[in-house]
């Protein structure tokens, strides 16, 4: 291709190369404006080219078509595309390209006629608009990339996927399962320059057009932070599944939040930004971000009662400020509960193993010792079993939902307060605002569910407790056993067991199946 215009920018982390040329149908196949848009663009990764391809065993490093529905698609979903983490119909994997190709379709228990399955096709097909690459395609050949936001990050994630009518013998080189988080001016500096000056070349090309007028004004105003900042914001906190129902659950939480007094009111909603993007989310944003998305008025009003109360700037105790820290999710290639495992040792090896008794651990002292203040609410959305908030202005604190099942007894409390301690701990940046269920990062979940399965069950404990066992572990009654010393729940510790080598799979699953026909037999006793 000969080439008339190009630009590069980025860095190792994240860069976009877009490039101009002649298109090859001298306009026959496209309309003016897109037809002097015909070119080729990369888009790099940690060092990956995602655009690169085989064509009929040939290495193509970029991909050429006509790059004015790009640059426009870019253009028009940039608040989403930077800001928007929830995603749709159902938080059904870790990364955003997994969990699209995982909800394409309702699930078979959905009635093909209810509005329900229609709901769920329109939400997934209005995300999906909104985020995959392939939705600026009109009709050439772009790789599967989605990008969203993730927390504090931008995760960019990719995959093998064929469309229909892609030609055989055209394969993607880097399109092997990946993803990446990147801090959010990473990515939109980069883009934004790189976009900006299509939009000049476009328009001294064709200095009459509107379009190209409109689109240079439209990238322009994309650095008006003050105005776009609401709305960046309202994508953050994600209460809804398009533009409109987003803004109105936006619009209703600050409702729920204008009862609260100022400082408080505005410690919740300060963010980080810069001209482009949002770069650390309010928590405000952060804990609705991490709720279902009809979260209802009672527990706004109850979760920002906690975090009014909290309000307390610089008040975190030396113990905890000792040890908190950002931790960033591994990719290690290790066991997913491998890293929860290894901040919880870090943790007791942290303070000489001074939480660890004859017999368990006292989360209670811990949180004591640490200055975490908890807090026991109802809350409405049973699926919540806790939340964990922190900031520059509030004291640490954990939500225990009481409505939770996890939490109606001892051992499932235990739990949850130390799985929230683990994101205050590890999963803080700034500001810290999660709640602990479906809608949270299933890896964030995962690591944190590790966490206190290791600081309530430290393997010297869990030693003493095997060997204080009259018969053989590989028994229901006896894992029982463990876990009444431990004061801990059954499942956690039956996995613990076999993640620390006690139990291989074989038991597990026989122990599992033993406790399941018991569960079946007791609820067939009482009816």
């Amino acid at each position: 291709m000969s080439t008339r215009w190009e630009r590069l920018a980025g860095d190792g982390a994240f860069a976009l190369k877009l490039a101009f040329g002649q298109d090859p149908d001298d306009g026959q196949a496209a309309d003016p404006d897109v037809s002097l848009s015909w070119g080729s663009f990369q888009i790099w990764v940690e060092g990956r080219n995602l655009c690169a391809h085989q064509e009929a065993g040939e290495r193509i490093e970029s991909v050429h078509w006509y790059l004015l529905p790009l640059i426009e698609w870019f253009v028009a979903h940039w608040n989403p595309l930077l800001h928007e983490e929830r995603l749709p119909a159902e938080n059904f994997d870790d990364t955003a390209w997994k969990s699209l190709r995982g909800t394409r379709f309702p699930p078979a228990a959905i009635d093909e006629s209810s509005e329900r399955q229609a709901r769920w096709e329109d939400d997934w097909q209005a995300w999906w608009m909104r985020h995959a690459l392939r939705a600026a395609s009109d009709g050439g050949l772009f790789p599967d990339v989605v990008v969203r936001r993730l927390r504090d990050f931008v995760e960019i994630s990719w995959g093998p996927t064929r469309t229909a009518g892609m030609p055989e013998h055209v394969d993607f080189a880097e399109s092997a399962s990946g993803f990446s988080w990147l801090p959010p001016a990473a990515v939109a500096d980069p883009l934004h320059e790189v976009l900006a000056g299509a939009s000049e070349h476009l328009l001294s090309r064709a200095p009459a057009s509107d379009r190209f007028r409109k689109l240079r004004k439209r990238i322009a105003a994309l650095r008006a932070a003050e105005r776009h900042r609401e709305r960046r914001l309202m994508w953050l906190a994600g209460l809804g599944t398009n533009e409109h129902t987003v803004h109105a659950g936006w619009q209703r939480v600050k409702r729920y939040l204008s009862t609260c007094d100022e400082l408080p009111r505005r410690a919740m909603l300060e963010a980080s930004v810069s001209p482009l993007v949002v770069t650390g989310s309010c928590q405000a944003a952060l804990m609705f971000g991490s709720l279902a998305p009809n979260v209802g008025e009672a527990d706004v009003l109850a979760l920002a009662d906690v975090m009014v109360a909290l309000h307390d700037p610089g008040s975190a105790s030396q113990s905890f400020e000792s040890i908190c820290g950002a931790v960033p999710i591994e990719d290690s290639g290790e066991p997913s509960w491998r890293q929860g495992y290894e901040l919880a040792e870090h943790f007791h090896d942290h303070f000489d193993g001074t939480f660890v008794g004859d017999a368990f651990v006292d989360i209670d002292r811990i949180l004591e010792t640490l200055g975490v203040e908890v807090v026991d609410r109802g809350l409405s959305d049973e699926t919540v079993r806790g939340v964990a908030f922190d900031g520059e202005r509030h004291r640490p604190g954990i939500v225990v939902n009481s409505r939770n099942s996890a939490n109606e007894h001892s051992f499932g409390r235990r739990f949850t307060l130390t799985h929230e301690l683990c994101h205050l701990l590890f999963d803080a940046g700034a500001r810290l605002a999660m709640a602990s269920g479906p809608w949270a990062p299933r890896d964030v979940e995962r690591r944190a569910n590790a966490f206190a399965a290791m600081v309530l069950m430290p393997n010297p404990l869990v030693q003493r407790a095997v060997a204080a066992l009259t018969g053989a572990l590989e028994t229901a009654d006896a894992v029982g056993q463990v876990a009444n010393r431990l004061r801990t729940g059954f499942e956690s510790t039956l996995w613990h067991l076999r993640n620390l080598g006690y139990l291989d799979d074989f038991a597990r699953q026989r122990i599992e199946a033993i406790k399941e026909i018991e569960a079946i037999k007791e609820i067939a006793a009482t009816r």
